[in-house]
């Protein structure tokens, strides 16, 4: 995770060379921007999740400062400034659809000034179509996790999740991933949610290509981690381009 956030900071250190306006596509709850601001960078943030916005701005006071915060989601991004560079960091392929992927893609391409760059990362081969015939679901547990895997948070409650490959389709390539949370207050469960995202399986050379169609072009890609030619041996990729 270190080597993540530390590759991230890399990014927006280059981006930033002329000190431009930064925005953080998918910001969460400001892993990574709350301490970009606190440094005195110029980002705003923006994420679909409202309760994720909030707890962006909680930590963003915690840490002394104050981000201009969006909710809305990447396809449809409308907001009345112009930056000089854009991060998003495991965002991509989130938006549902593919179409609304390449559409979140153009929004962020018409939130750039010209001669703006985008910065995505994206993870490798994380689906195996081969691997994906075969595959069949694991039946849901509703079952509440036993008291070894349940972890005591900074709040007083104690929380377990877990996760499973809910569906998984070939054609488009979809993932369906269901995590279930659950929240004690010492040995009474207070809280049960369960909660599913889709995700929309790329290939590296899908991404350049969506990129391209987005209006993007010097589009290149690095190492995740070392910002270097990538060897093969990566877990992530990013991707830089930049908008006309």
């Amino acid at each position: 995770m270190q080597a993540a956030i530390d590759a991230a900071i890399r990014i927006v250190d280059d981006l930033l060379i002329d000190e431009v306006s930064e925005r953080h596509v998918g910001c969460g709850a400001g892993r990574l921007l709350v301490p970009w601001v606190a440094d005195g960078l110029d980002v705003d943030g923006v994420d679909p999740s409202k309760n994720m916005i909030e707890e962006c701005r909680i930590a963003a006071a915690a840490a002394g400062c104050e981000p201009t915060l969006f909710v809305q989601p990447v396809h449809q991004l409308d907001l009345a400034r112009r930056y000089g560079a854009v991060v998003m960091c495991g965002a991509f392929g989130l938006g549902g659809t593919r179409t609304q992927d390449l559409e979140g893609l153009r929004r962020i391409r018409d939130h750039l000034r010209p001669g703006g760059s985008l910065a995505l990362d994206y993870e490798v081969n994380e689906f195996d179509p081969d691997r994906a015939k075969d595959w069949r679901p694991t039946p849901p547990d509703t079952t509440p996790p036993p008291e070894s895997d349940r972890r005591l948070a900074p709040d007083g409650f104690h929380y377990a999740l877990r996760h499973r490959v809910a569906s998984m389709d070939l054609e488009p390539a979809r993932v369906t991933r269901e995590m279930q949370a659950w929240q004690w207050r010492e040995d009474v469960l207070v809280a049960n949610e369960t909660w599913s995202i889709v995700i929309n399986p790329y290939s590296r050379e899908q991404i350049v290509d969506a990129l391209a169609d987005a209006g993007f072009g010097d589009i290149t890609v690095v190492g995740g981690h070392h910002g270097l030619e990538p060897t093969g041996d990566e877990r992530f990729l990013v991707y830089r381009a930049t908008a006309p």
